[in-house]
């Protein structure tokens, strides 16, 4: 469990900020925007959110703070992603090389993507889609794990896929096959293909003409079947790795992602009540770089990350599916004679607790222990429940 240590912290920002912020910006934040700023400042508060456990023997009674379990919050995401990666790990075979690639979209699209954020879901389906059509005219299905981030490390939005592809395949009569060909070129103008195809969709059955013309003539310019130049475009929004690597590789880096937040606390060097100044780490020359801006633009930087409520982030295709993971994974095991790891995966407070410093905290010094007697609800606050 992570322990925020240093003075500067995105919740202490929010909070002296939030009702002017929500005032000079009324009228422009969405609901599920404000839901889970207000989820983070009450969370570990004990004022909302909290149990009582009581013991039978000495009659002490204990109060334990609920967490917000919100991927704004610095300190709940980081459990929340420990727990995805070592499931993920312990459902893939051993040995085995993926091909990391990432699929990203013209910054003249950005826009399109921020104002309808609920079409952000074609990205990652073109992207699987473009790979899946070649694989299936040879008879064979990957395993390809989808993950969207919405930011560079400018806090900027830019919206991108991250494709976790197998370097292997299983064949439709059941035969396993290693070191599949992916044709780059060949998927590169097959998702542009996709992308036009769906995203005009897109538009025409949910936006009216006059808002979306624009968007349309850039689609129909930027993506010239008939021109050399408008390829070559494309490519440099598709990128594929040299080689294939390791699955802790892969995962290493888009776990750091995932369920995490926007920015990390330790990147936020100072704040005066104004103005908030951040470090960030240019990928173009690898150089450490800072960016000062007002606290209002910071606040908005970070809130435009928060994804709509019930949109998936992460989505999982052919053996990383839930509908189908059981039984093809019993059949992949079987190829490479192996059990699957069933790791030790904590998941209440007093199981996280116990497992980082082997101490239970539902025992109690008199040798009695604990028992869960009464329960605050936020949306009751009225009604205390009693569980007993």
């Amino acid at each position: 469990m992570e322990i925020i240590t240093w003075s500067i912290s995105i919740k202490s920002i929010f909070g002296s900020n939030r009702i002017s912020f929500q005032k000079q910006n009324k009228g422009s934040i969405r609901p599920n925007t404000i839901k889970n700023v207000e989820k983070v400042l009450d969370c570990w508060t004990g004022l909302k959110w909290f149990a009582s456990y009581k013991c039978d023997w000495c009659n002490e009674v204990k109060h334990i703070n609920f967490t917000c379990k919100s991927r704004f919050c610095n300190s709940c995401s980081q459990p929340q992603s420990d727990i995805w990666m070592k499931n993920l790990v312990s459902r893939r075979p051993d040995n085995l090389l993926y091909n990391h690639i990432v699929f990203t979209i013209p910054a003249e699209l950005r826009r399109f993507f921020k104002d309808n954020r609920r079409a952000l879901k074609i990205v990652p389906y073109t992207a699987s889609k473009a790979i899946m059509f070649f694989l299936k005219k040879q008879k064979l299905t990957p395993w390809i794990l989808a993950v969207i981030h919405s930011f560079w490390a400018q806090l900027n939005r830019n919206p991108h896929t991250h494709l976790i592809v197998t370097n292997w395949a299983v064949h439709d009569n059941w035969t396993f096959k290693n070191n599949i060909f992916l044709p780059y070129t060949a998927i590169k103008r097959s998702r542009t293909k996709f992308l036009v195809k769906n995203l005009k969709e897109r538009t025409y059955d949910n936006l009216t003409w006059e808002k979306c013309k624009s968007e349309i003539r850039f689609l129909n310019e930027f993506y010239d079947y008939h021109s050399k130049i408008s390829w070559e475009k494309t490519d440099r929004h598709v990128y594929f790795p040299d080689k294939p690597c390791s699955f802790s590789q892969v995962i290493g880096y888009v776990w750091r992602y995932v369920k995490r937040p926007v920015i990390a606390q330790s990147r936020i060097l100072s704040y005066d009540g104004k103005e908030v100044t951040f470090n960030y780490v240019d990928k173009r020359d690898q150089q450490t770089k800072t960016i000062t801006c007002p606290v209002f633009e910071f606040m908005g930087l970070l809130l435009q990350h928060i994804p709509n409520k019930h949109f998936r982030m992460i989505y999982y295709y052919w053996a990383f599916a839930n509908r189908s993971k059981k039984k093809v994974l019993e059949i992949i095991y079987s190829f490479f004679k192996q059990n699957p790891k069933r790791p030790f995966i904590p998941k209440s407070f007093a199981q996280r607790l116990f497992f980082f410093t082997g101490k239970n905290p539902l025992h109690c010094a008199c040798w009695g222990c604990f028992h869960k007697f009464k329960i605050y609800i936020p949306w009751y606050p009225d009604i205390l429940f009693d569980t007993s």
